[in-house]
């Protein structure tokens, strides 16, 4: 099974192409499915050190749930809520659908640079959380999009 380290790598070859399609396209989409992939190499690095290998979300999100008093992986409330949102876009932008129960609707839900400032400052806690809690460090990748000029974050550069 993968190590720790391998999924970090994972994680950098994963920035890294983010930092790519978002300078030469604005395929907010796609971004966002980066950003969630990053993120689904985060938690599994946060896994392995448990010897921990899912190979479904579900049973990932089962593990990481900081509701499930058993699990010896579970996460902070803010980063589980953070993974989740940003595994909810990811979704949106790759079947166009809308996640909400209290919605349900045959409509086509598309991303926009809205859904991508939101996955940006999801992706972002994430990588805070991993990064001082495994002791690891990843390149600074820069993103460009106007509605992240007003933004703080720690492990992504905005440029305009």
């Amino acid at each position: 099974m993968p190590s720790p380290e391998a999924h970090i790598k994972q994680v950098c070859g994963n920035l890294s192409f983010l930092g790519h399609i978002n300078k030469c396209c604005c395929s907010w989409d796609w971004q966002v499915t980066v950003s969630f992939y990053a993120a689904v190499h985060l938690v599994n690095s946060h896994l392995a050190q448990f010897d921990l290998h899912y190979r479904t979300h579900a049973d990932v999100t089962n593990a990481i749930n900081p509701e499930n008093t058993l699990s010896v992986s579970k996460l902070p409330q803010e980063v589980y809520l953070s993974y989740k949102k940003l595994q909810g876009l990811s979704r949106r932008s790759r079947y166009l659908v809308h996640d909400d129960p209290a919605n349900p609707s045959s409509d086509c839900f598309l991303t926009y640079d809205k859904h991508f400032i939101k996955a940006v400052k999801k992706l972002d806690i994430l990588l805070d959380y991993f990064i001082t809690s495994q002791n690891f460090s990843v390149p600074i990748i820069e993103v460009k999009c106007i509605g992240l000029k007003l933004v703080d974050l720690k492990h992504l550069k905005v440029i305009l």
